[in-house]
């Protein structure tokens, strides 16, 4: 292949291998991508998340490419979409409430085995994080829809112009818009602005006053996939709450031992946010 071909930044194939698209504003050896490639890229950026819906977030690497920073001209899949490439349709479509997931038992014989590594810097979890996962079988207890809307209370004009500051206006298609954590959000015609036509929705905001509301919506509508689904563990036995109690304090205690180990600023003012216990 002669140095001025062009070729795969991911895979160093060229078009024999498919079709190479610019999906960005790299240049040279960095310009072009198979398709295939970039959403396998995706896919890897998405199992590297983690799966509890207080931590998850819309990875800004599936719109934004980390060389040049140029927002991708083709719209990544969404994670529905992408989950789907793993699991397919059928298993979207059995989460409901009532029904049950459970571990089969290779994936329990695999924890078993991560477990039992002596060699605690080769283990993917701590000891108490496998303990709901053996055998564990959960039951759905309720799935809520996410529309993805979110709601500004503007209390102050400080507020109200920082987040004016913050969107960004196209003028081709009058969209008024914002990223949050890699999401395209659009501001509505709903709160202060409900009785604004969507092409004059800057116009509107300029001359809003605080105090005000605004509802932003994701560009991308939100599917089955971004769904809270809440379950039970039914295979385990609860122990009473005194005894979680202790577990959960022995857990913290471990936590900040480890922390002032790390860094010696840290006093005894710590607030626990959320405890996986």
């Amino acid at each position: 292949m002669g140095d001025d071909e062009p070729q795969c930044r991911y895979c160093f194939g060229d078009e024999i291998d498919g079709p190479l698209i610019s999906p960005c504003s790299c240049a040279g050896g960095q310009k072009f991508v198979h398709l295939a490639c970039l959403r396998r890229w995706q896919r890897m950026v998405l199992v590297a998340q983690p799966t509890h819906p207080a931590f998850y977030t819309d990875d800004k690497r599936h719109h934004i490419c980390n060389v040049c920073l140029a927002r991708y001209s083709c719209p990544p899949p969404s994670r529905a979409e992408l989950m789907e490439s793993f699991t397919g349709p059928e298993i979207a479509a059995l989460i409901d409430e009532g029904r049950l997931i459970a571990a089969s038992p290779q994936f329990s014989d695999m924890l078993a085995a991560d477990r039992n590594e002596t060699d605690a810097r080769l283990r993917r979890r701590g000891d108490d994080a496998y303990d709901f996962w053996f055998h564990g079988v959960y039951l759905i207890t309720s799935v809520k829809e996410d529309t993805g809307e979110l709601e500004l209370p503007l209390t102050s004009s400080d507020k109200l112009e920082s987040v004016r500051r913050q969107l960004t206006r196209d003028n081709a298609s009058n969209e008024v818009s914002i990223d949050v954590q890699g999401t395209r959000f659009l501001l509505a015609p709903k709160g202060s602005l409900a009785d604004v036509s969507p092409s004059d929705l800057g116009t509107a905001l300029d001359a809003l006053s605080a105090p005000a509301t605004l509802v932003l919506v994701p560009s991308t509508p939100l599917s089955c996939g971004d769904d809270h689904v809440a379950a039970v563990c039914i295979s385990r036995l609860l122990a009473p709450a005194s005894t979680r109690l202790q577990r959960a304090e022995a857990a913290v205690e471990r936590a900040t031992s480890r922390l002032r180990q790390h860094y010696s600023n840290v006093d005894g003012a710590l607030v626990v946010q959320h405890y996986a216990g």
